[in-house]
Parts: C-alpha cells; sequence; structure tokens
C-alpha cells in the first residue's frame, strides 16, 4: 500500500509477530542496535502462538555439508529445484543454533534422534535437541524454548505492543517497503520502518478459507493456535512477493474433538509411550489404522510428518476420499495403558486448551471414544463392514503371531495382537502442528519478488514461507528454522541502513 504522508511512529526494525521467530529476530535486531518494535495482535492476558504448543525439539546439523545434501535431496523427491544458497544458510546457521542457545543461557538435551527419512543421504548428519526448561516470565506456562525466547526479550527491554493487528505493508513510491498500517483499539496506526520489516506472522491453519484453496485435502486440522489467519500471507503478496509451498504442510493423523471448546485437531500418541515411538525395550500395546474398507494402508503409524501423504488420494469414480476419516483401531490393553492425545505438549497440554483424563475414561463418556464388545460391532458402530474389520484384525493378529508385518513392513518389535476383550476407535484425519506456505525467501532472509529480486526491506522467518517443502526433515525443524532464520532476518533488517523516517 502506497503511503507519502507521515508516521504515527517510526523505529528502525518493525517485527510483526511474537512467535519464536519474532522474538529471535527482536532479540538480534536489538542486539545489533537497532530499535525493536514488536506488534503482536493477540492480547497480552492469552497470548498463545504456535511456538507455545510445541514440545522444544529442534533439529542441528552435526556435519553441514551432509545436512546440505539430506536437505537437496528432500527437494528432488519432490521435483523441486534447489537454492543452494538458501540450503546452505539452512544448514550453516541450524548447526549454529546449540551455540547461540549456549551464550544466552538455554538448556537443551540430545536426543539421538536422526533426520526422519533414512532412504535418504545425509539423514545421519541430523540430530534432534530437545530444549529445558529455565527462565521464563513469571505465569508461563508451554513450550520451553518459547518461554526462553520472551524472557530474552523482555530482559532487553523490547516493546511488544500486543492487542495490535498488522493490515497491511506500507510502501514508497518504488515499492519498498517502509513501515505497516495497524489497527489497535478500532484505531489505524501508522508505523514507519527505517531498516526494515520482518514478517513472522505465522501461517494460515486458523483459516478454512486459505486451507481450502491452498490444501489438497479437506478437511485438514491443525493442533496449534487459531490465531494463525494467513495475515502475512495477504499483505506479502500485497506487495508482489512470490508465494512458494502453499499446498504442502509437515502432516500426521490427528483427532479432533467438537464439543471440546477446542476447535482444531491434536496429535494421538499411538504406543501410550509419551512420544512419537515406542519405549526401547518394550512391547507397547496393539494398535493398527484403517480405511473406509476397514483395511489397513500402512506400516503404522508411518512416517512422523508425512504419514498424512497417505490421506490425499481420491477415489475418483465414487468421488470420496476413503481414508478420511481412518479409523484408529486398538483393545483395552492401550486404553488403559496411557491417555490417547499426548498431554506434554499440544492443546491438551500446558496451555490447556483441551483437557484430557488421566485415564480416557472421561473422554470415552463424552462418546469422542467408541468401544464395543466385538470387532463386528466396533465397525456397525463405525459405519465400516463388520466382516471386514474381523477380517483385518485376524490378519493382522496373524502377522503378530509370525513376527512378521508381511503387509507393510510395520517393525516388529511393535506387533502386538489386538485381543479384546473391549475393543476402541478413534476416527482420524489429516492435520499437523502448521502450515509452511507463504512468500518465498532467500538466504538472507529477504522476501522474494514475484517479478524478479527481492522486495525491498521486506524479510521473513518461520513458518510463513518456510523453505521446508512436501518432506519435513526431522522433529525440531520448525524451531530450528524460526531460530536460524530468526537471526538472519534480524541482523540483516538491523543492517539495512536508514531508507525512512
Amino acid at each position: 500500500m502506497y503511503h507519502s504522508g507521515p508516521f504515527d511512529r517510526t523505529v528502525d526494525v518493525v517485527v510483526l509477530g511474537f512467535g519464536d521467530a519474532g522474538a529471535v529476530a527482536a532479540t538480534t535486531a536489538h542486539d545489533a542496535g537497532a530499535e525493536v518494535l514488536v506488534i503482536e495482535k493477540q492480547q497480552a492476558g492469552d497470548h498463545r502462538p504456535n511456538s507455545r504448543y510445541a514440545a522444544g525439539f529442534f533439529l542441528v546439523p552435526k556435519d553441514v555439508d551432509r545436512a546440505v545434501e539430506y536437505l537437496s535431496a528432500l527437494y528432488e523427491v519432490h521435483g523441486e529445484q534447489v537454492d543452494p544458497g538458501l540450503i546452505r544458510a539452512w544448514a550453516r546457521e541450524t548447526a549454529a543454533n546449540p551455540a547461540w542457545l549456549d551464550r544466552h543461557g538455554c538448556g537443551y538435551l540430545d536426543t539421538g534422534i536422526l533426520g526422519e527419512h533414512h532412504t535418504l543421504p545425509g539423514h545421519d548428519a541430523i540430530t534432534v535437541y530437545k530444549a529445558t526448561p529455565g527462565p521464563r516470565p513469571d505465569g508461563y506456562t508451554g513450550c520451553p524454548m518459547h518461554g526462553f525466547l520472551r524472557h530474552l526479550v523482555a530482559g532487553r527491554g523490547i516493546e511488544v505492543r500486543y492487542g495490535t493487528a498488522a493490515r497491511r505493508l506500507l510502501t514508497d513510491e518504488r515499492g519498498a517497503v517502509t513501515g505497516v498500517l495497524a489497527d489497535r483499539d478500532g484505531r489505524a496506526e501508522r508505523i514507519g520502518a527505517r531498516r526494515g520489516v520482518v514478517l513472522a506472522v505465522g501461517g494460515f491453519e486458523g483459516s478454512e478459507r486459505l486451507k481450502t484453496q491452498y490444501l489438497p485435502v479437506t478437511p485438514v486440522h491443525f493442533y496449534g493456535t487459531e490465531h494463525n489467519t494467513g495475515d502475512g500471507i495477504a499483505m506479502a503478496m500485497e506487495t508482489g512477493a512470490e508465494l512458494w509451498h502453499m499446498n504442502v504442510w509437515p502432516g500426521q493423523f490427528v483427532a479432533r474433538f467438537p464439543g471440546s471448546g477446542y476447535g482444531g485437531g491434536t496429535a494421538i500418541d499411538l504406543w501410550g509411550s509419551g512420544r512419537f515411538g515406542p519405549v526401547q525395550g518394550r512391547r507397547p500395546p496393539g494398535s493398527i489404522f484403517v480405511d473406509g474398507s476397514a483395511r489397513r494402508f500402512v506400516g503404522e503409524p508411518g512416517p512422523q510428518h508425512a504419514a498424512h501423504l497417505e490421506l490425499l488420494g481420491m477415489d475418483s469414480a465414487r468421488l470420496s476420499r476413503p481414508r478420511v476419516p481412518t479409523w484408529w483401531i486398538f483393545d483395552e490393553a492401550r486404553f488403559k495403558e496411557a491417555t490417547l492425545v499426548p498431554t506434554y505438549s499440544g492443546p491438551a497440554g500446558p496451555v490447556g486448551d483441551l483437557t484430557w483424563s488421566p485415564d480416557n475414561t472421561e473422554e470415552l463418556r463424552r462418546g469422542w471414544i467408541l468401544s464395543a464388545g466385538s470387532p463386528a460391532e466396533l465397525a456397525a458402530r463405525c459405519g465400516l463392514d463388520p466382516a471386514a474389520l474381523e477380517a483385518t484384525l485376524a490378519r493382522y493378529n496373524d502377522h503378530c503371531a509370525a513376527g512378521t508385518d508381511a503387509d507393510f513392513g510395520r517393525d516388529p518389535a511393535t506387533l502386538t495382537p489386538i485381543l479384546g476383550p473391549r475393543y476402541f476407535a478413534l476416527p482420524l484425519w489429516p492435520g499437523g502442528s502448521h502450515t509452511v506456505g507463504g512468500p518465498r525467501r532467500d538466504a538472507e532472509a529477504r522476501v522474494l519478488s514475484i517479478l524478479g529480486g527481492f522486495v525491498e526491506n521486506l524479510y521473513s522467518a518461520g513458518e510463513l514461507g518456510s523453505l521446508h517443502g512436501l518432506l519435513y526433515p526431522a522433529g525440531g525443524g520448525s524451531i530450528a528454522e524460526c531460530l536460524a532464520f530468526g537471526r538472519i532476518a534480524g541482523r540483516n533488517a538491523a543492517a539495512n541502513g536508514i531508507i525512512g523516517g
């Protein structure tokens, strides 16, 4: 939006959004000597960015060159053109995350988890760390990483203007970004940026319109903030930004509970282990996934952030999606093992959007979990063919007895039979933690223009226009990118020089 008049206020760098990426960008720009203002549309008393729902995992390349090889291979699977400079910047800067956290006093643990796609070269150059609880604002609950980053911002006295929604980016006659038009309590405010604006407002998980427009299946339910409504996409498009990765996301099978008070989805805990995989050395209770024909279609649980790809196919003759919903089938052993959804992160975690009973009984009473005394009776409750579900369970139990999943090659250590005496089911949907689409960025975190080159003075960081495409590299990919490109965007915006006033 062209603006030639005065500003109500002018600072060096304006950061839009106060999740992990925005906090790191603000901290970095401030430490480089810039006057920084953070604008956040949520209110201070109930500030719930996606970063607060996370568990605190972040990936770390142990070998930069081999990490470049790995991410390049992920792009090539999708047939996407590789930007060598961007990928190397990602590898180099995410490898530097532990040292940056060390300097600022954040603790973490090495989980030993490697890159997710084990058939691709370089996957073992990636490991995954997890932030440990540390300094955070009084009363804060949620991901320890986000609490720590908020602590850094508060300690520097950086102003965070809550309850202020950025509406449009302001530009000069050349199209260079010079500030932001914001709405605070119904009053328009024009905030100038002498050096640059950083877009870190998150994706479009909370916009049904954008999800239906861009994602290849519907419905898709995300387990994070409902405030991510695609604001950054609209603002960036008006400046001529190029968009990318709008049709992909790091996905999983998620549950959803209408009437719970929380409109999104939630991850499931397949094994009752409190983590994505089973506990080593201990056989987990039995579980399978079946589609609308009551047949298995994947070696459960599938890749952690790509399992949703199995759900996208449409039956062109029947004009239906036979795997939406998918049904999670298990017996009493899994029901009694632990909560069916994780309570260490996500909506049922410390943020408390979704309350879950410790023994699953309240959710069973409310009808969110279906139960029956036989597979045939359970199938009828799910709208599945009873004979087909009985046959599927019998075949799966035979695989368990043989110690080999002849159909899908599931890990033998997880092949526990499903024998009752009661049987349970939960419908599952495509979903995940966040979208990745938005304005495309380069190695300097500059927003690229659809006309070539970049949009002057506009930077981005975080899930808005993430460099992750069809395949997510490993758990913690998003937080790692928030830290890395938050720093890149913050320091480049701060060093951009005087552009207006």
